[in-house]
């Protein structure tokens, strides 16, 4: 729901724009790529492993790195967005979106979904605001909560784009009650892969 709303309610994607996405192989960032590929976007992304990245390019991703071995972020970004950035969905937050701001097109829209590099942090993020004002942004953060009578309409579509092998999806189960916690402190290291589901 995050994915779906996010990018039909916030990015409004048009066919041909590159849309860049952080986190990109979580369960949401996933998704968000694979909807994007829908809309005739071009989908780079950044994940934390190579193993990552590998999945990225098989969702069909146009781009994608590993930010954890770059020597060079904004070359990185830049290099696999040679029209700009239209949209970014950010999950990650923190320096590494006041990056991603400074590359931005005019009058490009961002999609605050998380901050997860921030939630451990005593210090507070560091947030570009001259390209905010210069490049015209638009940036919303969101709650998917907000779309609650909507959800119907997107799980239709979500419906749809499986059966018409548009849109996969990958689970990190882990197994038992007692392993909760562990599954819980996963989701801020970057140890799962997809989907976060405890089973037990």
């Amino acid at each position: 729901m995050t994915a779906y709303f996010g990018v039909t309610e916030i990015l409004h994607p048009k066919a041909g724009e590159t849309i860049f996405v952080s986190g990109a192989a979580g369960a949401v960032g996933a998704v968000v790529g694979q909807l994007g590929k829908i809309f005739g976007c071009r989908v780079v992304g950044s994940a934390g492993s190579d193993e990552k990245v590998k999945y990225l390019k098989e969702l069909g991703y146009d781009g994608a790195f590993n930010y954890k071995t770059t020597t060079n972020l904004e070359k990185s970004i830049s290099d696999l967005c040679p029209d700009g950035i239209h949209m970014y969905f950010d999950n990650v937050g923190g320096d590494f979106s006041s990056t991603v701001i400074n590359l931005m097109n005019d009058f490009g829209r961002l999609a605050m979904c998380g901050a997860i590099s921030g939630y451990n942090s005593a210090d507070p993020p560091k947030i570009i605001n001259f390209p905010i004002v210069g490049k015209q942004l638009k940036i919303e953060g969101f709650i998917v909560r907000r779309w609650f009578n909507k959800w119907p309409e997107a799980i239709e579509k979500y419906i749809q784009y499986i059966k018409e092998g548009k849109l996969q999806y990958k689970e990190h189960v882990t197994e038992g009650f007692d392993n909760m916690f562990k599954a819980f402190c996963e989701l801020f290291t970057g140890a799962n892969f997809g989907k976060a589901i405890v089973k037990v």
